[in-house]
């Protein structure tokens, strides 16, 4: 509620300022001209000076060239423009809101509304800033003028090349808000003719459920199962169109099928109606989401940032309005993919997958500060991903599984709902998965299907540890590995 009451004040403060100073200045005037007809006649009447306004006397065709009755005719349109922008603005706001009330009701209304209804808002904030700086240079200029005759014309140029600055920064950054995420992994995609085995399997689930197949399969060191349509910057190189990404580490606890039943759950937001969903709203919404931020940043200094202030709040509420109708339907459509995956295996082994997931991922967020520490004491992890297995085979206990119920799990470009949400949806009780989501430690896990997943493990987890080591500016040498 604070938010959009800052909301309403930065798309009314300007103007109702300006509304405020023309009718101060048409008052002013009136006052001036009785004074003038009182100085002239002394003798005039209260009924005569009631009726005496510059309005009435302006109509007169004779006098409508006259210096007094054209600042009346700038004042009255100064008064006309700041009510008309105060109407835009508020219509601008109550249109975001409708919009984002049916398209939480449909999904389909969500894909539709979203692109053009993001470029309507900016090609009305571009319109907003220049009137709202149009309407605060004409209300300094009248109000100084009328009231102390004299102008401060730095503050009016001020306004603006802020507003100025501000549309230059719109139309750099929010023209380009409407785009594609682009995910980087540290990772390899993995070719058909390494690994023909997986890729029949995975081409087979697909076909199974009768979803869209991956253009490209990844294996890398996050901890996490993810399938998008967004651009995918890997060591191979940048990956366009369907890709599946699986983890190294979760495969070394997972076994084979609950490794299915998770890749069926992502194959599954590539069948039905889910898959416009995936393909044609999500990669674009998590970009946008991040142009936004960037926005911000960008709208943080600088002439333009008074000028963008209203902008990024607008902007900002259409992403809130959009983002709880895609909270809405992210539930829904994560409770379906389940449905997928486990309708591959079944709902006992996808609901243990999560849980394992969800249990064990948070040993893996560790990873980078112990990496850190081996590499300042010139230490090498040579397999990180046989590393976090055995981490989880000596940390697996009931304990592991105390306070997971509420958990989410991390996408880069959907989300996901709480853990016990979604062991709900598949009829299954946390406590009676507990024992087999203990077995971290399968006697044929899935990387099996990977020819020497040993020597990909070594090679990612090697650039994975120089990467950190740049980014924190650790000097490599002749490391000693460490197992």
């Amino acid at each position: 509620m604070t938010s959009r009451r800052w909301l309403f004040a930065l798309l009314l403060a300007v103007p109702v300022f300006g509304f405020c100073v023309s009718s101060g200045v048409h008052a002013h005037l009136n006052s001036e001209l009785e004074s003038a007809l009182r100085n002239q006649r002394p003798d005039v009447s209260a009924d005569e000076l009631s009726i005496a306004n510059v309005d009435l006397l302006c109509a007169e065709s004779r006098l409508s060239s006259e210096t007094f009755c054209e600042t009346n005719q700038a004042i009255a349109l100064l008064s006309q423009t700041s009510l008309w922008a105060a109407g835009v603005g508020l219509l601008l706001v109550f249109s975001i809101w409708v919009a984002g009330r049916l398209a939480q009701r449909n999904r389909v209304l969500l894909v539709l509304l979203f692109r053009p209804g993001l470029y309507l808002t900016v090609l009305s904030l571009v319109g907003l800033i220049l009137t709202h700086a149009g309407i605060a240079m004409a209300a300094i200029y009248f109000g100084e003028s009328a009231i102390t005759n004299r102008i401060h014309g730095g503050i009016i140029l001020m306004i603006g090349l802020g507003a100025a600055g501000g549309v230059f920064a719109m139309a750099r950054g929010a023209f380009s808000l409407v785009k594609k995420a682009q995910i980087t992994v540290v990772g390899r995609s993995i070719a058909r003719a390494d690994a023909p085995l997986m890729w029949d399997a995975i081409e087979k689930a697909a076909g199974s459920l009768h979803s869209l197949k991956p253009d490209h399969i990844v294996f890398g060191l996050d901890a996490n199962f993810f399938v998008t349509e967004a651009d995918v910057l890997c060591l191979t190189g940048r990956l366009r169109g369907r890709t599946l990404y699986c983890s190294l580490p979760l495969c070394r606890i997972l076994s084979k099928p609950e490794f299915f039943s998770i890749v069926g759950h992502e194959l599954g937001h590539f069948r039905g109606k889910d898959t416009k969903f995936s393909e044609h709203f999500y990669p674009i919404y998590r970009g946008t989401a991040s142009a936004l931020k960037s926005l911000e940043s960008a709208g943080g200094d600088g002439a333009g940032a008074v000028g963008l202030l209203p902008a990024i709040a607008i902007l900002s509420y259409f992403f809130e309005c959009f983002s709880t109708a895609e909270n809405q339907l992210s539930r829904e459509r994560e409770f379906v993919a389940d449905g997928a995956g486990a309708e591959l295996t079944s709902a006992t082994v996808m609901a243990t997958a999560l849980l394992k997931i969800h249990a064990f991922s948070s040993i893996w967020n560790d990873f980078d500060s112990a990496a850190a520490s081996a590499l300042r004491d010139g230490k090498f992890f040579r397999n990180a991903s046989m590393l976090f297995a055995g981490a989880v085979a000596e940390n697996a206990s009931p304990a592991s599984f105390d306070g997971i119920a509420d958990t989410h799990l991390a996408h880069p470009t959907d989300s996901h709902p709480p853990l016990a949400a979604r062991l709900k949806s598949l009829n299954q009780e946390l406590t009676a998965l507990t024992r087999d989501a203990l077995e971290v430690s399968p006697e044929t896990d899935c990387l099996s299907f990977l020819p020497g997943p040993e020597e990909t493990e070594e090679e990612i987890s090697g650039v994975y540890q120089l990467l950190l080591a740049r980014r924190l500016g650790i000097a490599v040498k002749d490391s000693e590995t460490s197992s």
